[in-house]
């Protein structure tokens, strides 16, 4: 079931009193959840999960990918990435932003990236809106793992297996 998109006004673009040059996102949040497997030390599962979409104003001549990232993360109300709990193995970064399919390079203005004030193409949002798609991953812990406290972590011999 679809839900009915709130239409974006007819101009994508807004001028503030201090002459910054606003433009309205179509923001796609979606949060991955990874089954990770505390013995394997890897993936078991994914499942994606399509969250609220919303409109976000931003100046994209300044706003860099890592500042949109930490503004999306805040609207959604998920924990910021330093708060989150990185388990054995998992070596992947914790957020990804696209446009077109490319993700954004953390340090770069949004404008450098390659985001314009109006996109012309079918990929668009209602009235040319740019379409930005944040993935945010959580790790679910599955299975079990072994702590060996001593050098003999079994009585059983060898000559056992």
């Amino acid at each position: 079931r679809r839900r009915r998109r709130r239409r974006a006004s007819t101009s994508t673009i807004t001028t503030t009193t201090t002459n910054k040059r606003m433009v309205l996102l179509s923001i796609k949040p979606r949060l991955q959840k990874e089954k990770w497997s505390l013995y394997w030390k890897c993936s078991m599962a994914t499942r994606t999960m399509y969250l609220d979409e919303f409109d976000l104003d931003v100046d994209i001549a300044k706003t860099t990918a890592r500042e949109l990232k930490k503004m999306i993360a805040e609207r959604v109300g998920l924990p910021p990435v330093a708060e989150l709990f990185r388990l054995e193995g998992f070596q992947e970064p914790w957020e990804l932003i696209q446009y077109k399919g490319v993700e954004l390079q953390a340090d770069k203005p949004l404008s450098e990236s390659g985001v314009p004030e109006k996109d012309e193409s079918d990929m668009s949002g209602e009235n040319g809106v740019p379409i930005i798609v944040a993935v945010r991953k959580h790790l679910v812990a599955e299975g079990w793992k072994m702590v060996h406290n001593d050098a003999m972590d079994s009585d059983t011999e060898e000559d056992d297996f």
